[in-house]
């Protein structure tokens, strides 16, 4: 459950089904192995793809790296980034956030490029964005 205090975002199972038809369209798309989104707070409020157990630990460690650079941000003078790249050796992960805080994680291999991954991404949030404002709406 959410915590109240962090988030007005009142979850709805038709809103996640949304927003995870969304999500699977971006995947398709994309060719990436895995899509969260996770909420500001660091819970993650839908994923697509390959399974991890590791979702919930994934999801408040993406929340901590991407508070991370915003502070990074402020110290270089910028008002934020709105998108975060880590690169492995066998697998990416792209982050980049909503209007809402809420973050969108990719996280491909080499079946894809950093290219397509950031132009989808970003060709999707507005509609993934409605989603959220819809939910909030309540």
């Amino acid at each position: 459950m959410l915590n109240p205090q962090l988030s007005a975002l009142v979850i709805t199972t038709e809103g996640i089904q949304r927003i995870e038809v969304l999500l699977k369209e971006l995947q398709s798309e994309t060719n990436a192995k895995c899509i969260l989104l996770v909420e500001k707070s660091g819970q993650h409020l839908a994923l697509v793809g390959e399974e991890s157990p590791h979702v919930m630990a994934l999801s408040a460690l993406v929340v901590g790296a991407f508070s991370s650079t915003r502070e990074i941000a402020r110290l270089l003078g910028e008002a934020e980034f709105k998108t975060m790249f880590q690169q492995g050796s066998r697998l990416n992960i792209f982050i980049c956030q909503l209007d809402s805080q809420d973050l969108i994680t990719v996280i491909f291999d080499e079946r894809t490029t950093l290219g397509m991954i950031k132009l989808k991404t970003q060709q999707m949030m507005k509609r993934i964005g409605e989603e959220i404002s819809r939910m909030g709406q309540g």
